[in-house]
């Protein structure tokens, strides 16, 4: 008995050691697609901090979240990676190089850039999109809360 309750706790622990391993294996993403404008309109609460980054290079007036979605990376480099299609038919493909004590390296391609970016919890990194509708588009990677 006590040889099959050892046996049953030695399994356990080994499943959770291979959980923990697997969770530091991937990353999970938010990636938010935002129109921004320097003509007058609304700015979205939750991109106030966006407006305020971006503020010392270009006063947007505009910043709305047209589209929102959230995904898991596994640890395969460039082949496990998810790709969003933006509304100017820009798509951007997000890939998974590292994660080492919750700091992702991501590997990102939205044409004409092909770079890697570190993306810590509460971080958030801003590419440019493309033109679109009189304004700009922007995707915002995030590791979501």
């Amino acid at each position: 008995m006590t040889r099959l309750l050892t046996r049953s706790l030695l399994i356990s622990v080994l499943s959770l050691a291979s959980m923990a391993v697997a969770a530091e294996g991937q990353v999970a993403v938010q990636a938010d697609v935002v129109f921004a404008s320097t003509k007058p309109g609304k700015v979205d609460p939750s991109l106030a901090k966006m407006q305020e980054t971006l503020g010392q290079k270009v006063k947007y007036l505009t910043l709305e979240k047209r589209s929102s979605v959230k995904f898991t990376l596994p640890n395969e480099g460039v082949t496990g990676q998810n790709s969003i299609e933006l509304p100017n038919k820009k798509v951007a493909w997000i890939g998974l190089e590292s994660m080492k004590d919750g700091v992702a390296t991501l590997r990102v391609k939205l044409a004409p850039t092909d770079a890697t970016y570190s993306l810590a919890k509460d971080k958030s990194f801003y590419l440019q999109g493309g033109a679109h509708e009189g304004g700009d588009l922007w995707l915002v990677l995030s590791q979501p809360k």
